[in-house]
């Protein structure tokens, strides 16, 4: 048996992603919208889950073109 550490890092490396991913959105989301209101927190959070949706499918992508390697 071979005990390779190849990739070891990725897990570690896609968690902290991950969370600038979702830390990164909500900044983003609340720069756009600047909520002023209860339907503003709404706004907010809807554009919230719309951004790290995409950034989560971004990501996903680049882990899987790194974990190839």
């Amino acid at each position: 048996m071979s005990n390779t550490n190849e990739g070891g890092c990725l897990p570690v490396l896609a968690f902290i992603l991950y969370a600038v991913v979702i830390i990164g959105s909500g900044v983003l989301s609340w720069n756009l919208t600047e909520p002023q209101s209860f339907l503003g927190a709404i706004g907010f959070m809807i554009v919230w889950g719309i951004l790290s949706y995409i950034g989560h499918f971004i990501l996903i992508g680049i882990i899987a073109l790194l974990s190839e390697k």
